[in-house]
């Protein structure tokens, strides 16, 4: 085989490119090997860490979701799930925590990626923001969801105290068992007082 046949030099250069992986996503049933796994172990920065209640459905069980930094704009992210073991039946929640998020930087890419899946026949949602992402869905022929997201802005330093707090307050709870995104929240917050008190002694 020629080289000519192996490499299309004249094809155009191509109008929409995909910037590599913002994150992969998956899911965690133990926030504290994990974390002492990527963070210590792989020395993977924590970067930020979000919690929600009633996310996206009103079905949508309470969770921490936390990001690792893989360099160059990559994010190895977990969901920690209240409430749920992990012998749960495969479902819609797994499909939709486990996802592959592709990286694009404006607005205007990210609904002209839209325009063109929708033209290929693909369904996708609606653009929705959601802490420092704004972001598409849908899922591939093999029923992988996929995401693509531009950044509303980048994770800073506040963002990594934060997550430093929020999953030392989750590790905290998770080891007494039957632990609730209120007693996350409320460890937190005890958490905070006492660095606050540090700072002021």
């Amino acid at each position: 085989m020629s080289e000519k046949t192996m490499v299309n030099t004249d094809s155009p250069a191509p109008e929409l490119e995909i910037q590599g992986f913002d994150h992969v996503v998956h899911v965690t049933w133990n926030p504290e090997e994990t974390v002492r796994f990527y963070r210590d172990a792989l020395e993977l920065p924590l970067v930020h860490a979000v919690t929600g209640k009633g996310w996206v459905t009103d079905s949508f069980p309470d969770f921490v979701h936390f990001f690792f930094a893989l360099g160059k704009g990559n994010h190895l992210a977990f969901f920690y799930f209240f409430g749920l073991t992990e012998d749960e039946p495969a479902s819609d929640l797994m499909h939709r925590s486990r996802h592959i998020a592709l990286h694009v930087e404006t607005r205007e890419e990210l609904m002209e990626w839209r325009a063109r899946l929708k033209k290929h026949g693909v369904r996708v949602t609606p653009p929705l923001t959601h802490e420092l992402l704004e972001s598409i869905y849908f899922d591939d022929p093999n029923g992988i969801q996929l995401e693509i997201a531009r950044p509303l802005r980048s994770f800073g330093a506040p963002d990594s105290r934060d997550a430093a707090l929020t999953l030392a307050a989750l590790s905290d709870i998770h080891k007494k068992g039957e632990a609730t995104l209120e007693q996350m929240w409320r460890r937190k917050a005890e958490l905070i007082e006492q660095h606050y008190e540090e700072v002021q002694s």
